[in-house]
Parts: structure tokens; sequence; C-alpha cells
């Protein structure tokens, strides 16, 4: 189900998603449970945002482009494997829109989200065993990122050039709601937001109501989940 993927990195889900999580090494059968590590960083309560209603004058809306979407990356030492691999997972079936004021923040109505149905890895019987456990994409079908503000983030925004801030908002994921901080790079040119959105610090499983999953198949794995959301959006 996962694209084995050497990269450290850590990642979001969005998108941010996202975004949203998991990796196991096979199917949902009966297993006896893989040894959790748990020296990973948990996500931390960020600083409380400034809530807006209506947007602001001269202030900026996106629609997010379907061909966003967020991987997440769970580290794990596989049976058949002499050495701990990243177990990658992808997750489209992106939408929204936000409303950046010239402030910083973002009015209320932003939202951006994802289609946990759609989530793949580099098997199919793996798939479908995480869409079942620990996601349970029958029951949470989506997972939601309400961006709440910026910090660093050059104001007021140049039509055009490449910026580094962070973004601070409330994920949904699994039917849990977490204040969570990315750390974002993005480009402005022709009406078009390019962005990649790292969850900084990353998550645990627990932060979001879930347990690591378990297989025959996999000896361990950190609790640690990184999200990225590669994101594309287009002004007005």
């Amino acid at each position: 189900m996962f694209v084995k993927a050497p990269a450290p990195s850590r990642v979001v889900a969005l998108a941010l998603l996202l975004v949203l999580h998991t990796a196991c090494g096979g199917a949902a059968s009966p297993s006896p449970s893989p040894t959790v590590v748990t020296d990973a960083p948990t996500a931390t309560p960020a600083a409380a945002a400034v809530p807006t209603t209506a947007p602001q004058t001269n202030a900026i809306t996106w629609t997010v482009d379907a061909s966003s979407k967020a991987t997440i990356r769970v580290r794990e030492q596989l049976v058949r494997l002499p050495s701990p691999i990243d177990a990658l997972i992808n997750i489209t079936g992106a939408q929204g829109a936000f409303t950046l004021n010239p402030d910083g923040s973002f009015a209320s109505s932003s939202r951006i989200s994802v289609d946990m149905t759609t989530v793949t890895t580099d098997d199919r019987q793996r798939t479908d065993s995480i869409r079942r456990d620990p996601l349970e994409v029958t029951r949470f079908r989506t997972s939601e990122l309400v961006p709440k503000t910026t910090i660093g983030l050059t104001l007021p925004l140049p039509s055009s050039g490449e910026f580094t801030f962070k973004l601070i908002g409330d994920l949904t994921l699994h039917g849990v709601t977490k204040t969570v901080t990315f750390d974002v790079r993005a480009t402005r040119s022709d009406g078009k937001l390019i962005a990649i959105a790292t969850a900084s610090p990353s998550w645990k499983f627990g932060d979001f109501g879930m347990q690591p999953p378990t297989s025959f198949s996999v000896l361990s794995i950190v609790d640690e989940i990184r999200m990225e959301f590669a994101m594309v959006a287009n002004e007005g």
C-alpha cells in the first residue's frame, strides 16, 4: 500500500492538509502488535489565532485546485528488510477555498479538505487495511483544515515572489480537532499560489484518537505521523 521512500524528512497533512495518515505492512487479519517506538515529538497546541469573521478590505481569496494532495510518512521496520523504511500514504480529493486578510489572518469561511476515501499506497491489500484501521474512512470520510493565521508572512502580500512562513489552523482528522502548525514554502505568480506545507511539529497517532497499525510483517512502527500538503490554488 505504501510507496517505500527512504526520505526521513518530516512531513500534512492537510490539508492540510491537511492530513492526514498511517502505515502498515499487511492485511488487517488478526496479528501480533509490532513494537511501537514512542520517542517522536507530539503535536502541541499552537498560539491562539485571532478569530475573524468577514473578509477584510483588500483580502485575497484562493480556490484549492484538485491537483493538490497530502502525503504522510510513517517510519517502520518490516520483517523482510534489514533496516527501517518510510511507509508512504497519498491522499487526494482536495477542495475548498481560503481568504487571506491583510493582517495575516484568515476569514472564518476558509476551509481546505481532503477525501480520506482516496487513501492509496503501493499495495491494494495494505491500502484497504489502513482505510479500515486506523483511519476508519467509512466513518470519517474527510479531513479538514480551518486556517486561522500566519506568522512571518510578508504583508501586504506581493503579487509575485517566494515566501516562507508558519501557518496555524485547526485540523479535524479521524473525528478529532487539534490546533496544528505548518512550515510553509510558497510561490505566488500569475494568479496562482503553489505551496508545500509541512506539519511542524509532527503528530502522534493518539493526537487524533488512533493507534499505530499492526501486522505480522511489521516488527516496529515509530509513533510519528509526518504530513506534507502540496497545494495548488487559483486566485479569485
